[in-house]
């Protein structure tokens, strides 16, 4: 399992609040003078104090809680999701009162159609500069900062020039296409692998913050689907390509699907740099912009949007 190589209980900071990830099998959480504890096979015991708690999601097998452990979390406003075995969320376990966040809840159904097209345009601008980060870091001669200047952004235009460039790269290995579904070709297939780490990251920080995943802004609703994971994913992809682009170019004789062994780690552990907070972690950066897109519904502005930038990468 990929998920085994990294940190096995991660916390995301949320102003004075923490959002615990335990990622690590066999777990077992019960309460201790006031705080959280983890206890599990061959790791250190770790803790947090059970007021500082925002959510516990559970990403591993065979996780234990104890009935007072679970009724500490419920009585301080706190959450509890679980995940399936690819860590996509399948149900939370919450307090009566805290089914949704009702002010959330009705900014996200009543789909004010001005704030919408403002936050969908911010979206896909930030994800289009993202690309063309990632073009510039690869040496690209491309024309995406011509075309961001004009104001008039077409999101398909955008990924057909992108892709283009980018495949480009990976030379007689190269896919010649962007493939979502099906892909035989192993550059699809890791890409689509790396998207799919992120979303499911980005599931769980939705559900975490009480926004509605099922109620998108920019994608609509199909049945089974999770429109507002994929619209708040958009931005992210270029996260991912330039993480398999950099794969490739320090593993030039390793084939590119050995990218899977490697995904999880990478592309949580890379570091961010942003105002106001020294180098982030990529699912400390995931959980302030996720927040922030939380404070818009609420504020119905965008004065407090974050988002993720590939120039504030730091390898």
């Amino acid at each position: 399992m990929v998920w085994k190589q990294i940190n096995k209980w991660i916390k995301s900071y949320n102003m004075s609040y923490h959002i615990i990830h335990i990622l690590n099998h066999a777990s077992r959480l019960f309460v201790d003078r006031g705080c959280l504890v983890c206890d599990s096979i061959n790791n250190p015991q770790r803790r947090a104090p059970l007021d500082d708690i925002l959510a516990v999601i559970v990403a591993a097998r065979g996780v234990s809680f104890s009935g007072e452990c679970l009724s500490a979390l419920l009585m301080r406003n706190s959450i509890v999701l679980h995940c399936d075995h690819n860590y996509k969320p399948i149900g939370k376990t919450v307090g009566l009162h805290r089914v949704v966040h009702n002010e959330i809840m009705d900014m996200q159904i009543l789909q004010d159609i001005s704030f919408c097209k403002k936050l969908c345009g911010s979206l896909i601008t930030a994800k289009i500069k993202n690309q063309a980060e990632v073009l510039d870091y690869i040496s690209a001669k491309h024309k995406l900062w011509s075309y961001i200047n004009t104001g008039n952004l077409d999101e398909g235009n955008a990924a057909r020039h992108y892709w283009k460039y980018f495949f480009k790269q990976f030379g007689r290995r190269s896919p010649g296409s962007r493939i979502t579904k099906g892909a035989e070709d192993p550059i699809n297939g890791m890409l689509n692998y790396g998207y799919s780490v992120i979303t499911a990251m980005c599931h769980r920080l939705l559900l975490a913050h009480r926004l509605n995943p099922a109620t998108g802004i920019y994608h609509k609703y199909r049945f089974r689907s999770d429109p507002l994971v994929y619209d708040v994913m958009e931005p992210l992809r270029p996260f991912c390509d330039i993480m398999l682009y950099r794969f490739s170019q320090s593993n030039a004789f390793k084939q590119i699907s050995e990218w899977a062994k490697f995904a999880a780690k990478d592309i949580i552990s890379f570091k961010i740099n942003t105002s106001g907070y020294k180098n982030l972690s990529f699912n400390l950066a995931l959980d302030r912009y996720v927040n922030s897109i939380a404070n818009c519904f609420r504020s119905k502005s965008l004065n407090s949007l974050y988002i993720p930038q590939i120039a504030d990468i730091k390898f």
